[in-house]
C-alpha cells in the first residue's frame, strides 16, 4: 500500500470526531515517567523501608526477571501500608515531573503537539471532543488551554472542587474522563474525594486519588470516585463512532472492553503508539475489519511500521508520534 492511500484510510477513520483514548505513551514525550521509571523510583524509595517483607520480595524478584511493572506487581498480597507508600510514592514522581512540564510551558510558551490535535479535532462543528485517559498528570488540560479549549474534567467548583454527576456536554467543550484518577484528586479520612488543583505536596490528612498498577487495581476501579469516572467513560464509548487512541497499550481489560465490542461491530480505529505488544496487535487484528495501527519500525527509527487490512508493512517517516499523525491528517 502507498503511502497516500493509507493517509487517506487514517483521514477517513477519523474524521468524524473519533473518541480519543491517550495513555502513558501519550504524554512520556513530554517528560512525564512512564511505567519503567516508576518501578525504578519505587525500588529506590521503598526498598530500604521493605526489604525484609516476602511481599515486596516477590516483586522484586519479579521485577529482576524483567517482568513489567504492571505484571510483576500482580497477584501479590501486599500490606496496606506497601499499597499507600506506592500510591504516595507515584503521586510525586509524576507530580514533580508534571510541575517541571508546566513551568517549561509558561517559559518557553512552546505550543504542544496534543495542543495542536485536540484543537484541529475541536474546530469542526459542534466543537467537541471527548477523550478517555488512564493517565494522573495534567499535560492533556495544559493542551486544552494551550489553544484555548474549555475543558470538563467532571469536578465542579474553583478550588476545592467536588464530583460532578451533571450530563456529559455535546458542545463547546472538552470532556475529559481520568478513569484512574489525577494529581489533582485526593481523598480524606471519610473517603470523600475532591479535585484541588496544582498541589506541589499531598495536603494533610489526605492521600491521593490514584489506581496504580497491580493487584488493587481492579478493586480500586470497582470501590473508588474512578468507578464514576468509568461509568462515563463507558457511555462515551458506547456513543463514540470511532476510536484514535495515543500512546495506549491495551492492557487494561476493564478500560477496553467496550471499545474490543465496538471494533467487532465495525467501528474504526487509529493507533498510533511508539510500540505495541504483539499480544495488543493480535486482540485489534482479531476483533475489526477497520483498524490502522502505526508504531515505530524498531530497526529503522526513521520508518513507521503499519499494520492494515491484515497486511503489515514499512513507510518512510516518523507516523507514529502526535506530529507525524498531524502531518497525515
Amino acid at each position: 500500500m502507498d503511502k497516500n492511500t493509507l493517509f487517506k484510510i487514517v483521514q477517513q477513520y477519523t474524521g468524524d470526531k473519533p473518541l480519543l483514548l491517550i495513555g502513558t505513551g501519550g504524554t512520556m514525550p513530554y517528560g512525564i515517567p512512564g511505567m519503567n521509571k516508576l518501578a525504578e523510583h519505587l525500588i529506590s524509595a521503598l526498598g530500604d523501608k521493605y526489604n525484609s517483607d516476602s511481599g515486596w520480595d516477590t516483586f522484586i524478584t519479579r521485577i529482576n526477571t524483567g517482568l513489567d511493572l504492571e505484571s510483576a506487581l500482580t497477584d501479590i498480597n501486599l500490606k496496606d501500608s506497601i499499597i499507600n507508600d506506592i500510591i504516595i510514592q507515584t503521586w510525586l514522581l509524576v507530580s514533580n515531573a508534571d510541575i517541571d512540564l508546566l513551568t517549561k510551558i509558561l517559559r518557553d510558551k512552546e505550543m504542544l503537539p496534543l495542543s495542536q490535535l485536540i484543537y484541529k479535532m475541536y474546530t469542526p462543528t459542534p466543537q467537541c471532543v471527548n477523550i478517555i485517559t488512564t493517565n494522573y498528570d495534567r499535560v492533556i488540560e495544559y493542551a486544552c488551554d494551550q489553544v484555548k479549549i474549555p475543558t470538563d474534567i467532571r469536578f465542579s467548583g474553583n478550588y476545592f472542587k467536588s464530583f460532578s454527576n451533571s450530563d456529559i456536554k455535546s458542545r463547546n467543550i472538552v470532556n475529559l474522563i481520568k478513569v484512574h484518577g489525577s494529581l489533582d484528586m485526593f481523598k480524606d479520612k471519610d473517603n470523600f474525594v475532591y479535585s484541588i488543583p496544582l498541589q506541589r505536596t499531598i495536603p494533610c490528612g489526605f492521600i491521593p486519588e490514584i489506581i496504580t498498577p497491580g493487584a488493587n487495581k481492579y478493586r480500586a476501579l470497582l470501590t473508588s470516585q474512578c468507578a464514576d469516572m468509568k461509568h462515563q467513560a463507558d457511555n462515551l464509548i458506547e456513543k463514540a463512532k470511532s476510536f484514535l487512541c495515543i500512546g495506549y497499550g491495551f492492557n487494561d481489560s476493564q478500560i477496553q472492553r467496550n471499545i474490543i465490542e465496538g471494533i467487532k461491530n465495525g467501528k474504526p480505529i487509529v493507533i498510533i503508539t511508539k510500540q505495541l505488544s504483539d499480544t495488543a496487535v493480535g486482540l485489534i487484528i482479531n476483533s475489526s475489519s477497520k483498524y490502522v495501527i502505526v508504531q515505530e519500525d524498531i530497526d529503522n527509527s526513521t520508518k513507521s511500521d503499519v499494520f492494515i487490512n491484515k497486511e503489515r508493512f514499512q513507510i518512510e517517516g516518523t507516523y507514529w508520534t502526535v506530529e507525524g499523525l498531524l502531518n497525515i491528517i
